[in-house]
């Protein structure tokens, strides 16, 4: 298996099936093993549970390797981190340039843009959580 292909392949356990629809939890590794902020996510711990369809005759308990595309990986990672920071300095220049705040106030304004920013992925995943493709591989065990 090349580099490119294990940083795109999660592991998952099933929890649940029934009539070709697997609920798997992801168990955290794979891509996040080699990202510098893997301990910033699911820091409680919280389990990462998502629904896929498959062919395959899966019990409750089975590993499976699950493949995420890049396109969303990268996505998900430009939402996250990048969005937020964008926000602030629209927002902070927005109330500069165009609204002629002082200094602090367009400082404490592109606080605004980072709130707006939580929102807006808030209602993002919201929408996108359940059209992600995932799809299973193979079974491990």
């Amino acid at each position: 298996m090349n580099v490119e292909n294990q940083n795109q392949e999660d592991e998952a356990i099933v929890t649940e099936f029934k009539k070709g629809n697997a609920i798997l939890e992801i168990i955290r590794g794979g891509a996040c093993k080699t990202c510098s902020l893997s301990n910033l996510c699911a820091v409680d711990n919280s389990k990462v549970s998502i629904k896929v369809k498959t062919e395959m005759d899966l019990k409750v308990g089975d590993v499976v390797k699950i493949y995420v595309s890049p396109a969303t990986k990268l996505f998900s990672s430009f939402l996250i981190f990048i969005f937020p920071i964008v926000s602030m300095i629209i927002f902070y220049l927005l109330g500069k340039y165009a609204f002629r705040f002082s200094e602090n106030f367009s400082i404490l304004f592109s606080f605004v843009g980072l709130v707006i920013s939580g929102f807006v992925i808030y209602y993002l995943d919201k929408i996108y959580a359940n059209k992600i493709n995932y799809r299973i591989i193979n079974k491990i065990r």
